[in-house]
Parts: structure tokens; sequence; C-alpha cells
């Protein structure tokens, strides 16, 4: 019986160390933007050159400029510039701004073809901001209904 004790305590560190040494970047570590990698981070939503993705908060499916999920991101700097810089520079990679509202957490709606996108912004206590980045596929009412 002892032996089928040491047996199940040896797989179990195997198993342990198999899962450890998994994947290619360790979980957790944030990423920060620059201009050659924002394309590939964040496809068609362009992200401020210095903005840190926050890899433990973010859940992204797909890529390019099919992407569908979750990007958060920590930017420095004031609230107001980093509102006006997604107001301003989404319109410019093809979405269309559908509403937006600017107070201590601020919120724009855009869309673009069969996706919709929505950016949160809060500042936080350190002048920097919290910013999520939500992009689905776009519900569009059925023909017909009222």
């Amino acid at each position: 019986m002892t032996s089928f004790k040491y047996l199940i305590v040896l797989f179990s560190a195997f198993i342990t160390l198999g899962c450890a040494s998994m994947g290619s970047a360790p979980m957790g570590n944030d990423s920060t933007v620059t201009e050659a990698n924002s394309k590939q981070i964040s496809g068609d939503i362009p992200l401020p050159v210095g903005a840190v993705i926050k890899q433990q908060d973010t859940l992204v499916m797909g890529s390019g400029s099919a992407w569908t999920g979750r990007l958060s991101v920590a930017i420095s700097g004031e609230p107001q510039a980093v509102f006006a810089y997604f107001r301003d520079t989404l319109p410019a990679s093809g979405w269309a701004l559908t509403s937006s509202s600017f107070s201590k957490t601020s919120l724009l709606s855009f869309t673009k073809g069969e996706r919709a996108a929505t950016v949160q912004v809060q500042s936080t206590s350190f002048g920097g901001n919290d910013v999520l980045i939500t992009v689905a596929p776009a519900i569009r009412p059925a023909a017909g209904r009222p």
C-alpha cells in the first residue's frame, strides 16, 4: 500500500512539472504596446504607444480585424486625452462612433460592419487609466419588426 502512495505522489509531481512547463510565455505578464506591434495586438483598434495590455484581464478570440473579446489596457495620461484618443482615432480606422459619454467612467460605442465595440475609460488613483475595449458581433434588428 505504501508503494502505491509513493507512485501517486511521483505521478502528481510529473503532472505538476509538465503543466508548469507548458506554453512559451508565462501567464500574467503584461505587454507594452509599441508602434511595431500595435496592429498585431489589437487588429483594427488603434492603441496608443506605451499602453500596457493587462493579460490577466484580457480575453481575445481571433486575430486581425476579426477578433472578438475583451482587451484590458492601462494607459497613462489625463482621462480627457485618453477619451479623445479613442474618439478621434477609431473613426480613422473605419469605426463609426454611435454614442459617447464622458464622466468618471467614460464610455464610447462604435460599429464597423458586422461588429460593435465599446471603450470604457476609468481613471485610476495614480494618474493612469484603465481601459476596457470590448468587441463583439453587432446585433441588428430583424427586418419588419417594429
